[in-house]
């Protein structure tokens, strides 16, 4: 797609995030939308078939443009520490933007339910961007154990599993509960969990609580 397409394209995008975060899905306007996006109704078709195309690219468009890994997170000069800090660090800084968007996620799926093709479409988005974000998580923590940062009883599977639920966790009771004040909704609450989760990799001081650790999980 020329640049100039694509400018376009993430202009009616960004205009679609207004509109329906000020109306709502079904308030919102094809018309409203090429208004807010500068551009006639024609060209929203000419890049959507239609509003629910448009709703799936739009919802896809936040996750996209809020949640960004940072370069650290894939830096090989650091250690597993500093790279599960910054990876921590990409998902904080996108959450509340992602938050503010989320009930328009959830409204996505209500739509698409009868339309396999869109349904699809966002199902497998979805599951890249959050691959990514585990499969990340998973080589880090391997780094870890290897290098002896983090404790060699750890089950990554388990771990990264428990790590990426609490983030979603606080995003979506973030999106249902937007009108309450809880610092745990927030950027600074996603930094602190998560880092309350990192802080159990720590090899234990104590190499009885290790062995102990050890023959408990292999008793299972």
């Amino acid at each position: 797609m020329p640049p100039q397409c694509q400018h376009k394209r993430k202009r009616i995008l960004a205009a679609a995030q207004e509109v329906c975060s000020r109306v709502g899905y079904d308030g919102a306007r094809m018309d409203d939308i090429a208004h807010e996006a500068g551009v006639s109704k024609g060209t929203l078709y000419n890049f959507f078939a239609g509003k629910e195309a448009l709703l799936v690219a739009t919802v896809l468009s936040t996750y996209r443009d809020f949640v960004v890994l940072l370069p650290q997170v894939d830096d090989p000069r650091l250690g597993p520490r500093a790279r599960l800090e910054a990876l921590t660090e990409s998902l904080a800084r996108g959450f509340e933007a992602i938050a503010e968007h989320i009930l328009l996620t959830h409204h996505a799926w209500s739509i698409v339910l009868s339309s396999p093709p869109d349904r699809e479409e966002l199902l497998l988005s979805l599951r890249k961007i959050y691959a990514g974000h585990s499969k990340h998580l998973q080589s880090i923590l391997q780094n870890g154990i290897d290098d002896g940062s983090f404790r060699p009883d750890l089950d990554i599977g388990v771990f990264a599993t428990n790590w990426m639920a609490v983030y979603d966790g606080l995003l979506y009771r973030a999106g249902f509960e937007q009108n309450e004040t809880n610092p745990a909704y927030t950027a600074e609450g996603v930094r602190k969990s998560l880092g309350w989760l990192t802080e159990q990799l720590h090899v234990p001081e104590d190499p009885k609580a290790l062995n102990k650790s050890n023959q408990e999980n292999t008793a299972r």
